[in-house]
C-alpha cells in the first residue's frame, strides 16, 4: 500500500526524491532524454558544472549502463568505479521491459573504501607480526640444529667413524633444505604483488592442469580418477593466469597428499556460474580436515603436514585477494575436502576485446 494518498501531488514525490542522500537518475535511452536527476547525483558526479542534459550526464554513467545491458539477466546490476580519488557505486535498474527507461542509483563510497583500507591495513600489520614471529621460529629451529651439529662435529671429528660423521652431515643438509624451502615460499609471497588480470579460458586452464596432475600421479604411483565438469557459460574469467596456476597447483598438491592412502582416489574439478562470478571447485575424497582446524588453515605457518611450511594456503588467499577472488574450504574428516575459488566472470565486452588482440609470437 502506498504511503501517500492517490491524490498526492506529483511535486511531493519529486521533492522526496530530490532530498535523497544518494543520487537518482532516470534516463530515456531511446529518446536520449534525462527524465529525472536529483541534487545528490549532481553533487556526487562533480564533473557536472553545467546544465544537466543527456549529452552531459550519459557519458558519466555510460560504463555502468553498458555493463548492465550486457548482463545475462537485465533486471539489476551493481558496479563500483574508481574516478580518480573518488569511488562511486552504481546500481542500474530496468524500469520497463523495452529497455527504454533506466534508473541509475549513484552513491559515493569513498569513505567506506577508506575505512575498509584502514581496517585491512590493521589486519595486515597484525599478519606481518605473525609472519615475522613465524620466520624467527621456523628458520631459527633448523639454524640452531645446524649450529649444534657443527659444534659436535668440530669437537669429535677425529673420534667419530665415517658413518657417524655421515649421520651429522645428513641432518645438516636436511635443515638447510628446510630453510631453502621456506625462502622459496617467501619469494612466492611477493611474486604476484601486482597481478595483471585479463580474460582467460578456464576450460583450457583446467585441461592443462589435468595433464600436469596425470604426470605427477604417474611419478608418485598414485592411481587417481579425475573428473571434469565445466558448466556452459563459465569458461571466461578475469584473472592473472600465472597467479591462478600457482594457487591451483598448490591446492591440487594438497589434494594429492590427502588421497595418499586412498584405494579409490577420486578428484573432481568443476566450474559453475554463481551470479557475476565463477566458482572453480576442487574436490577430493581424501582424509579431510578436522572442523576445528578449518579456522586456522589460512594462518601463516599453520600446517598439519610433517614437512609443510604452512605458507601455501596463506599465499593462495593473498594472491586471490589481489585479483578480487575469494577462497573457501569445506571438509568432512575422513571423507572429503572441497575448495571453491570464486573468480570474477569476464563480461561480454571484455571477451570481445580480448579476441581482437593480435597474436604475438616470441
Amino acid at each position: 500500500m502506498s504511503p501517500f494518498p492517490a491524490s498526492c501531488p506529483k511535486e511531493m514525490y519529486t521533492q522526496l526524491l530530490q532530498n535523497l542522500h544518494f543520487g537518482l537518475i532516470v534516463l530515456n535511452l531511446q529518446e536520449k532524454k534525462v527524465c529525472f536527476c536529483n541534487k545528490s547525483a549532481v553533487h556526487i558526479l562533480t564533473k557536472i558544472d553545467q546544465e544537466v542534459t543527456y549529452e552531459v550526464l550519459y557519458p558519466l554513467v555510460e560504463k555502468a549502463i553498458v555493463e548492465f545491458l550486457e548482463t545475462d539477466k537485465m533486471e539489476e546490476s551493481e558496479a563500483t568505479h574508481n574516478n580518480g580519488d573518488r569511488f562511486t557505486n552504481y546500481t542500474v535498474h530496468l524500469i520497463d521491459p523495452e529497455c527504454q527507461y533506466i534508473s541509475v542509483i549513484v552513491e559515493d563510497i569513498t569513505e567506506q573504501k577508506r575505512m575498509g583500507s584502514i581496517a585491512e591495513s590493521a589486519i595486515n600489520m597484525n599478519n606481518v607480526g605473525t609472519i615475522f614471529s613465524g620466520i624467527r621460529h621456523e628458520i631459527g629451529n633448523p639454524l640452531n640444529s645446524i649450529k649444534m651439529a657443527i659444534t659436535v662435529l668440530q669437537k669429535n671429528v677425529h673420534k667419530y667413524s665415517p658413518e657417524e660423521i655421515e649421520v651429522y652431515f645428513k641432518r645438516i643438509f636436511e635443515d638447510i633444505a628446510r630453510i631453502e624451502q621456506l625462502l622459496k615460499s617467501f619469494k612466492n609471497f611477493n611474486m604476484y604483488e601486482q597481478p595483471k588480470t585479463e580474460v582467460m579460458d578456464l576450460s583450457d586452464f583446467i585441461m592443462h592442469n589435468t595433464q600436469l596432475i596425470t604426470a605427477y600421479s604417474s611419478v608418485k604411483d598414485k592411481l587417481i580418477g579425475i573428473n571434469i565438469d565445466i558448466e556452459p557459460g563459465s569458461e571466461h574469467v578475469m584473472v592473472d593466469r600465472r597467479a591462478l596456476q600457482q594457487v591451483s597447483m598448490n591446492l591440487l598438491a594438497n589434494a594429492m597428499d590427502a588421497m595418499q592412502n586412498k584405494e579409490e582416489a577420486q578428484l573432481l574439478i568443476s566450474a559453475r556460474k554463481v551470479g557475476p562470478n565463477v566458482c572453480l571447485e576442487i574436490k577430493d575424497n581424501g582424509c579431510g580436515i578436522p572442523e576445528e582446524s578449518l579456522y586456522d588453515v589460512f594462518k601463516p605457518f599453520y600446517t598439519t603436514k610433517e614437512k609443510g611450511t604452512g605458507l601455501g594456503l596463506a599465499l593462495s588467499k593473498k594472491m586471490l585477494a589481489q585479483m578480487n577472488c575469494e577462497i573457501d574450504i569445506k571438509s568432512v574428516l575422513g571423507k572429503s575436502t572441497t575448495v571453491c575459488i570464486t573468480i570474477p566472470k569476464a563480461k561480454p565486452h571484455e571477451i570481445k576485446s580480448s579476441q581482437k588482440k593480435p597474436i604475438t609470437t616470441k
